[in-house]
């Protein structure tokens, strides 16, 4: 059983190790090329300068025989050579190491939040992938990146362990204070680099608050509810390529800028190496020191260090981005479930459609209780719908279904006479406009809040402003001082904050700029007041004469004059009708609509 668990993880491991390999090479491959080039260069001026040191070694001994120094000087430096190019290699190496990470953390970052849009909606309720996704933005914008720098070391240790023959011993300690002498510019060099490492998150000031807000908003579920209807997701994708590009080139730029310095403090370095091999030559020439201390002290001058230590230790490092890779690339890997059927038709309509829910059941994935049981409803063409209900009747249920967020255990929703689980989803959502009870809060100006919902509108500045204009955005926006630009967060440069029911009204508009055969507002105004939500409730009803309205609300002032209110109770159609039909039938409506009014009176 143990060796069998061994076995697998083994197995594992070594699989990510490969599909890390394949995954560098496929995202910079003369980077990785590079890195194994360097790696070469130094393998070779390691065994180069063992072999000179070695060949010094024997020439010394004949000279202390008698015999004259010969060749000696022209060993010395073809080990000194030899050093240089040790030091040349691991800069190559760390420049393309560098390099991979750059490109790598950008592949990581678009891929984790591409994967986030290709999840199913239920599949974000699911703790397992929670828990997956929770993982995976811990730390997806650097762990891959760090996984990759490390199977790049632990080849390279390998390499490094199968050409050396055996381990050189330490050094003596009077040579260590000549070696960090020398050290000195490189180390000053590298804290440079390490600080040009954060210069993103550093610098960038406000850009740094909107990358990680759309990093948030697009692993939440409520966001990509209105990611998806309202065809958004490409747009927030495309800002984070954008981002991600700019940010990284900017940083790549800086690298190379600190890192032509490096090369001329590794040739530096290496000074201090070939100072502490003029000096133990020097000194066995003047017979201050023995043939085999000469040896032992000018092997460990020439050390670079363990690789068996080296493999061991970066295996070691490697443990936590093993763990992490494996969970990012089962995300990654995830292909969503419910997807449109080969060659689905696309939905071809020049106004509102008639919408039917047809003797439809369901029950959400892991309950036992159904939501509706055959539940039929007829949406005609141009109509105003208003559902209303308690909290779980099954309102925004309906909603969810009609977007196709799930699918129904049996029935039938159908658009114009089809199915809606065989139309192209693209088309459908095309022709909605949506706003849910928990909407989104970009972190864009205002006027790029309203404009986002149908980029194709190439920004639009005649619908956005009519858009603001029927829920009441350009009553506040005059008074900002950056206007259309400002950010409703103050914690951005231009930001303000703003009140719930200015990001509501917001919200709205941005439903009212897609400018859409079917309108679907789930709660539109609950944090707006009364007077504002009268004008905005008119219109609505004055300017989607010829289109449809769904309004899901709890406010049945809001309701009133649509043209046929439903009543759910219990995930069953109880009443429906027109507000005056209803209040004479004196039923569920007339109880809960008597009931608000009270209130509004006392």
């Amino acid at each position: 059983m143990i060796r069998s668990l061994v076995r697998h993880n083994l197995r594992r491991s070594l699989s990510l190790v490969l599909r890390m390999i394949t995954l560098s090479w496929s995202v910079r491959p003369w980077a990785v090329s590079g890195y194994f080039l360097g790696a070469i260069l130094e393998i070779t001026s390691f065994l180069t300068s063992i072999y000179a040191t070695a060949k010094l070694g024997s020439l010394l001994a004949k000279y202390v025989t008698g015999a004259g120094t010969g060749s000696i000087w022209w060993w010395l430096w073809l080990d000194v050579i030899a050093a240089i190019g040790i030091g040349v290699a691991f800069w190559i190496m760390s420049w393309n190491k560098r390099l991979l990470y750059f490109q790598l953390v950008q592949w990581s970052t678009l891929q984790f939040h591409a994967a986030l849009n290709r999840l199913d909606i239920p599949e974000f309720y699911e703790e397992d992938i929670r828990n997956m996704i929770n993982k995976a933005q811990s730390g997806y914008s650097w762990q891959l990146a760090n996984f990759s720098e490390n199977t790049l070391e632990l080849s390279y240790a390998i390499l490094r362990f199968v050409a050396t023959a055996a381990v050189v011993a330490q050094i003596a300690w009077w040579i260590i204070p000549i070696i960090a002498l020398f050290l000195v510019p490189t180390l000053i060099t590298e804290s440079k680099l390490a600080k040009v490492q954060w210069f993103v998150w550093d610098d960038e000031g406000d850009d740094r608050h909107v990358l990680w807000k759309l990093s948030y908003l697009m692993s939440q579920v409520k966001n990509q509810m209105e990611l998806r209807s309202s065809q958004t997701r490409q747009y927030v994708l495309d800002k984070i390529r954008v981002m991600n590009r700019t940010f990284y080139r900017k940083q790549e730029g800086k690298f190379n800028t600190v890192n032509r310095w490096l090369l001329p403090t590794k040739v530096l370095e290496v000074a201090g190496t070939a100072t502490g091999s003029i000096i133990l030559l020097r000194q066995f020439l003047q017979g201050v020191i023995s043939l085999d201390r000469y040896f032992f002290l000018s092997g460990a001058l020439l050390r670079i260090g363990s690789a068996l230590n080296n493999i061991f230790g970066t295996l070691s490092r490697m443990q936590e981005n093993l763990l992490f890779a494996e969970n990012f690339f089962t995300i990654v890997d995830k292909q969503p479930q419910l997807i449109d059927k080969p060659h689905a038709p696309v939905l071809d309509i020049k106004g509102p459609p008639r919408i039917e829910f047809k003797n439809v059941s369901f029950t959400y994935p892991g309950q036992e209780n159904p939501v509706f049981t055959n539940l039929s409803l007829v949406i005609e063409p141009g109509q105003h719908l208003a559902i209303v209900g308690e909290n779980g009747a099954g309102k925004s249920t309906l909603i969810k279904l009609l977007l196709r967020f799930y699918t129904p255990d049996s029935g039938h929703i159908l658009i114009d006479g089809q199915d809606l689980q065989d139309i192209a989803i693209e088309s459908w959502y095309t022709h909605l406009a949506t706003l849910f009870q928990q909407f989104n809060e970009y972190p864009f100006s205002i006027a790029e809040n309203i404009e986002i919902a149908r980029p194709a509108y190439n920004n639009d500045k005649q619908r956005m402003h009519q858009a603001a204009g029927f829920s009441n955005v350009d009553h506040f926006v005059r008074n900002y001082k950056h206007g259309w630009d400002t950010v409703l967060d103050n914690s951005f440069e231009k930001g303000v904050e703003p009140s719930g029911g200015q990001w509501q009204r917001v919200a709205l508009a941005r439903a009212f700029y897609r400018d859409a055969n079917v309108l679907i507002l789930d709660e539109p105004t609950a944090a707006i007041d009364a007077r504002a939500e009268y004008d905005i409730f008119n219109n609505i009803f004055e300017q989607y004469q010829q289109r449809t309205a769904i309004i899901v609300s709890h406010r049945f002032s809001t309701v009133r004059k649509a043209d046929h209110i439903v009543v759910i109770e219990h995930g069953a159609i109880v009443e429906q009708g027109s507000h005056r039909s209803l209040m004479k039938e004196k039923g569920i409506y007339y109880d809960l609509f008597s009931k608000q009014a009270e209130g509004y009176k006392e």
